[in-house]
């Protein structure tokens, strides 16, 4: 079997139950609104059902309910999907919240999409895949959804911290798609990327947001660590504002295909 990136561990996806991170997941940027027409775009067949996994606070679900029969939404983490009932559309009818693990938790197929935002790369990829492919209907895809702010004016200080004082001092750097084919458990069939989008946001925000990262989480990082993080961040963009709130763009990206067994 092919490693995998060495930083993706059982223990680090486990951060996604700290409090910390849950608390301020939803500060992360939106997905672009276009993002759920690519993905409703993408269901040919019936029911209309989607399996979102590793689900969160239910990002991408709460986005498809109102276009969909329904959705399962399924997360390891119990703070999470308490978090996301609280949300918009989070206590929808047609919305049903599953807690467990994607790897071996009871489904309710058959799904015409299932989706992943920034989830995927911590799942056990030889087992989800071959599941992904019994789950689906004869036209389902698997559509792997990522958000990305453009590189801000700060970015080359903010890349230097992050990798300063990131818990994860073993990250590599490395592409989904690229680790799925070598293992022949996805074949590709398109990609589409959304036009920018511009949020505003508060300084005091946009710093809490980067806390929301397993590898940034306030339960593991040293305090001294996490308020010098806060505080260079602060030096950093506060040039960059306008009465304390910053302008971020952010591109969605989906890309989607079929499992394999290999």
């Amino acid at each position: 079997m092919l490693p995998r990136p060495a930083h993706l561990t059982p223990d680090n996806a486990a951060r996604f139950k700290d409090q910390s991170v849950v608390a301020f997941y939803p500060l992360r940027l939106p997905y672009p609104p276009e993002v759920f027409g690519i993905l409703a775009g993408l269901i040919t067949d019936e029911p209309r059902a989607v399996l979102d996994v590793g689900a969160g606070t239910g990002d991408i679900a709460r986005g498809l309910v109102r276009r969909v029969e329904r959705v399962d939404a399924v997360d390891v983490s119990p703070a999470m999907i308490a978090k996301g009932k609280t949300l918009l559309d989070g206590d929808h009818p047609h919305l049903r919240w599953i807690h467990g693990a994607v790897e071996t938790v009871a489904l309710d197929p058959p799904y015409a999409l299932i989706t992943a935002g920034e989830s995927m790369h911590w799942m056990h990829w030889e087992v989800v895949f071959p599941r992904f492919g019994d789950a689906l209907t004869p036209g389902g895809v698997v559509a792997i959804v990522h958000r990305a702010e453009l590189p801000a004016p700060w970015q080359e200080g903010l890349d230097a911290l992050i990798r300063q004082l990131s818990t994860m001092q073993n990250y590599q750097r490395f592409d989904l798609i690229d680790e799925l084919e070598k293992r022949d458990l996805f074949q590709k069939m398109g990609e589409s990327k959304t036009a920018p989008v511009t949020s505003a946001q508060s300084i005091d925000d946009y710093i809490a947001s980067f806390h929301s990262r397993s590898s940034l989480s306030l339960d593991h990082m040293p305090p001294a660590d996490a308020a010098a993080f806060d505080r260079l961040v602060r030096d950093l963009v506060s040039p960059w504002s306008t009465e304390g709130t910053l302008e971020l763009l952010t591109v969605g990206s989906v890309v989607w295909g079929r499992p394999r067994r290999p």
